[in-house]
């Protein structure tokens, strides 16, 4: 790998982009670096650029306004809103530079195949944020089913369990709530793991049928009396899991749920801030690595305010989205849905995603016919069973990733990825990986078709 660092430009610096994949370059300076940023929101481009030390020319409020002239660096992150994905993608492609296009790659079928033609044409690479693929668990998964110890695979559970206070955070009040303006909730959440699952298992699906609704959060299911804002006085505020002051001021449920998932101390350390939070704050002083826990400013909270102080975050609930009741908000995507899969082999596949979890993680169970595979992915920690049928033999693996790590360690490895590909001119090894990302999509509308029509489809009818 040559020793200059990968020249690269931002064009959306929200959650996903300046948060998730750019500080890499915090953090290797020597392997990549910013030199343009592309965000509408003045004060977050403000804030990406002085950390990344970017010069005034070269910051903007729109894409085409950089887009349009000769490529000034390397590689492009395009980090927007969903439906705003493929053209600016598709423009830094035509304008030399290489991708990583965050997931979902466009929220339309039509976009999506777009993508990957301009990719083959342009032989510009596009690197889709397939996370899961990066992560120890995922690529121990993947290992284990590969080497035969489970025998024949016969039957997979696999579960995307959205926990109560993110799916109120993202797809009743946030970004996600409308699949008529962003994407449905099973493309938008669970193109992840039609890619994993079929990465894992090394088949796709030749019939799928898939059901969901929309059950809870609705109108009619709002408690007596209840106002169109948690802090209009809402007669429930007690008792409701979704009262917003709940979540983002005590972030409780966060904390609780971490808690739930993690080991050793950091367990401990979650547990007694969702139940006592003065002693943790105490401590803190003596322990810094506490205050991780104590003067935590990261998500859910950085999407209310770029600043997220108590001032700050009581505001945001009071005159924002973020602070209105869930039960009076304009979402409509479903907050469960099943998929039901029959793979190439004939083995069966249930992908079950619902918004409803105590806590949030990922679960798989695999049934073959010499062993049973059993795992949970979760954001404090993840691990992976095995059971051998003859023997009952046992062997569990420790798949977790440090705490701080995004999406279980697969957001800087997927970056240390695509610069390595980058470097080594790899496109049709990339391009492979397009297609395979494009695949998972079309899943996801196929899922989602079925839904709507209720009907089995055939693999023809999304390929």
């Amino acid at each position: 790998m040559t020793s200059q660092p990968l020249q690269s430009i931002l064009i959306g610096a929200g959650q996903r982009g300046a948060q998730s994949y750019a500080p890499y370059a915090l953090e290797h300076p020597d392997q990549l670096r910013f030199v343009a940023v592309v965000e509408p929101n003045a004060v977050r481009r403000e804030i990406f650029a002085k950390q990344h030390q970017i010069a005034p020319e070269n910051q903007f409020e729109d894409w085409q306004l950089l887009l349009d002239r000769p490529a000034i660096a390397d590689v492009a992150l395009v980090c927007t809103q969903d439906w705003q994905h493929a053209a600016p993608a598709i423009a830094a492609m035509r304008a030399g530079y290489h991708v990583l296009l965050e997931k979902p790659m466009a929220n339309i079928a039509s976009e999506c195949r777009e993508l990957y033609a301009v990719s083959a044409e342009t032989r510009r690479q596009l690197h889709i944020c397939h996370v899961l693929r990066y992560t120890p668990h995922f690529q121990k998964m993947r290992e284990l089913v590969q080497s035969g110890v489970l025998g024949e695979i016969i039957d997979v559970d696999h579960r995307e369990n959205v926990a109560f206070y993110h799916m109120a955070h993202s797809y009743v009040r946030g970004n996600w709530r409308n699949k008529d303006e962003t994407s449905p909730m099973i493309l938008a959440k669970c193109c992840h793991d039609f890619d994993i699952l079929s990465w894992v298992l090394s088949q796709d699906p030749k019939k799928l049928a898939s059901f969901g609704e929309l059950n809870h959060f609705r109108s009619e299911n709002a408690p007596d009396g209840a106002p169109l804002r948690c802090t209009d006085g809402c007669p429930v505020e007690g008792t409701c899991p979704f009262y917003a002051p709940n979540i983002y001021l005590g972030m409780a449920p966060f904390w609780s749920g971490l808690a739930d998932t993690a080991r050793g101390f950091p367990r401990w350390a979650a547990k007694q801030y969702s139940e006592n939070p003065a002693l943790i704050r105490a401590l803190a002083f003596l322990s810094p690595s506490l205050r991780q826990i104590t003067n935590y400013q990261g998500w859910p909270l950085t999407v209310l305010s770029e600043v997220p102080n108590q001032e700050n975050i009581e505001d945001a609930l009071r005159n924002g989205p973020y602070g209105r009741c869930v039960y009076h908000c304009d979402n409509n995507v479903v907050d469960h849905q099943v998929v039901m899969m029959q793979m190439e082999s004939d083995a069966t596949v249930t992908l079950t995603m619902q918004g409803h979890s105590h806590f949030e993680h990922r679960s798989t169970r695999i049934e073959g016919s010499h062993g049973r595979l059993m795992a949970e992915f979760g954001n404090g920690g993840s691990r992976i069973m095995i059971d051998e049928h003859r023997t009952d033999w046992h062997m569990e693996y420790d798949t977790s990733a440090d705490l701080e790590d995004g999406h279980g360690g697969g957001d800087f490895h997927l970056m240390e990825f695509f610069i390595k590909s980058v470097h080594e001119d790899d496109f049709e090894n990339v391009l492979l990986g397009t297609k395979a990302a494009l695949q998972s999509h079309l899943l996801a509308f196929a899922a989602e078709d079925a839904r709507l029509q209720g009907k089995v489809l055939e693999q023809d009818s999304w390929q």
